[in-house]
């Protein structure tokens, strides 16, 4: 059992028996971190986010095992409220969201009126796929159930947003001939790395798939259906060629065929 199980569990129940909250998931699935510095993220939903006086009392009839780091003062549009707790070592962040404010940002997405990357690389899409592999700990009223019904079809909408912003600027010619030209390796990374970006939101939407982040992104397309032939092989190539001044053009020349690829497919 992971060494701080027992006092989640107990956490949990506290939350439970705050009225206030009517769901409770968790990214993720249902299992703890075992590597050591991966944090929790749990997600709370109300009507009402409380106010910090009445989460300083509920918080205080948590077990005292779990302590307060630090209490949160705004409502972040992306991570809602965010307190900050620690069982042990094992740092664990309460998320407060009001269901209406959720429900309403979920619903644009899908609409596909928030496709552009936001800061800190929150990608919108991020959002359905986490809402995809949430495990719900408290859900008496099925609002996380109906969640994960709402964004159980890919939609049409969404997918001709993303395809629509994204191809048209997976070739950034001008500023990757002007990198090869100066024989400037980092200038052509940064075209890279945002061509990158896009060409793989536009893989993602073009297989109806929620693009989560650009974590683990070759497991994902290893599995898709569509896609340029030997793409996570092509993928790499363009990258490590991309590090050396006498290979630059030769990376270029294996984007550009992945891009005509790609157009082609859609």
């Amino acid at each position: 059992m992971h060494p701080v199980q027992t006092d989640f569990d107990a956490l949990l129940s506290a939350l439970r028996q705050q009225l206030s909250i009517r769901a409770i998931g968790k990214t993720g699935g249902a299992a703890l971190p075992t590597d050591g510095y991966s944090d929790i993220d749990l997600f709370l939903f109300s009507e009402q986010i409380p106010a910090l006086e009445v989460r300083a009392v509920n918080y205080a009839l948590f077990p005292r095992e779990v302590r307060v780091a630090e209490f949160g003062s705004f409502e972040h549009p992306h991570w809602g409220l965010v307190d900050s707790i620690l069982i042990g070592e094992q740092e664990v962040y309460l998320m407060h969201f009001t269901r209406s404010s959720f429900t309403a940002s979920i619903d644009a997405i899908l609409r596909g009126e928030r496709t552009e990357r936001e800061e800190n690389y929150f990608y919108p899409t991020g959002r359905l796929a986490s809402i995809q592999g949430m495990h719900s700990f408290h859900d008496p009223e099925g609002y996380l159930s109906d969640l994960k019904t709402r964004i159980s079809v890919y939609p049409d909408a969404l997918r001709n947003a993303i395809l629509s912003r994204c191809l048209p600027k997976i070739d950034d010619e001008e500023d990757f001939l002007r990198a090869i030209r100066r024989k400037d390796v980092l200038f052509y990374h940064a075209t890279l790395d945002l061509a990158l970006d896009r060409f793989l939101q536009a893989l993602f939407a073009l297989n109806r798939t929620y693009f989560p982040s650009r974590k683990r992104s070759p497991e994902f397309i290893r599995g898709f259906a569509i896609k340029p032939e030997d793409c996570e092989a092509s993928l790499g190539r363009v990258v490590a060629l991309g590090a050396r001044v006498e290979t630059l053009d030769e990376s270029y020349q294996a984007w550009q065929y992945l891009c005509r690829e790609l157009e082609s497919l859609v």
